[in-house]
């Protein structure tokens, strides 16, 4: 484990980001079906490179569901000529391909970006972002909304075990307790972040000079212009098929 962390900083969070946007472009411009395969061998690849596979595809769970949705749903409301019928419901074949497209870029894209991005911590990556001309003021906003994001995460963990301790209902009884536990949560949050906000303000935030970027390495010019022309070799793919 602690070969695994020292190992991980040796490319830059500025090279990381410029290839996960660069491959991400490429994945989402494809629009044949028959370069899907290649698309999943390459997120394949990445994630077992990336030495934590099971992490990602645990992390995956959700985009799975997201283009599950797009697979189900799109036929039923997308096209014109009719694949199959479902008893009353029709199925249409220019929705499924559709779905199929869509669900496949989704789950090699958010694989490739876990897959490049999850060994870099979010201050990290938020410096990555400041080096690659993104505004200050966005990124310092990218990673308050992340701290946000955890500590509501974490207020709601406590106030389920909270309800489930104390005898309270559970599974979808228990809905409504849910939305209004998390309305208060993203208040308390809000309220916060607007007091961070003026705390900021009132100490000159944004009047210095912001710090030169570090120079990008040998190893993240190689891995930013192989990365290029991976993104290149698919675009031209999908264009020849």
């Amino acid at each position: 484990m602690p070969e695994r962390a020292c190992r991980a900083p040796a490319l830059s969070a500025r090279a990381r980001l410029a290839v996960a946007f660069g491959l991400a472009f490429a994945f989402a411009s494809v629009q044949n079906l028959a370069a899907l395969p290649a698309l999943w061998l390459i997120a394949g690849v990445g994630v077992l490179a990336s030495g934590r596979p099971w992490q990602i595809l645990v992390r995956l769970r959700g985009a799975a569901v997201l283009a599950a949705g797009f697979v189900l749903v799109l036929p039923l409301i997308a096209g014109e000529m009719v694949l199959a019928h479902l008893g009353p419901i029709a199925l249409y074949q220019e929705g499924a391909l559709a779905g199929a497209l869509i669900a496949g870029r989704l789950l090699a894209i958010v694989a490739m970006t876990l897959a490049i991005l999850s060994p870099v911590a979010p201050f990290d990556l938020v410096a990555g972002m400041r080096g690659l001309g993104v505004p200050a003021l966005m990124a310092d906003l990218a990673l308050l909304t992340l701290r946000y994001m955890d500590e509501v995460a974490a207020q709601l963990a406590r106030a389920r075990l909270a309800r489930r301790l104390r005898g309270g209902t559970t599974g979808w009884r228990a809905l409504p307790d849910h939305a209004l536990l998390l309305a208060t949560s993203l208040i308390r949050a809000q309220a916060r972040s607007e007091q961070l906000w003026a705390a900021m303000r009132l100490r000159g935030y944004g009047a210095g000079l912001a710090a030169p970027a570090p120079t990008l390495s040998a190893r993240d010019w190689a891995f930013v212009t192989g990365a290029g022309g991976l993104a290149l070799a698919v675009i031209w793919m999908d264009r020849s098929l």
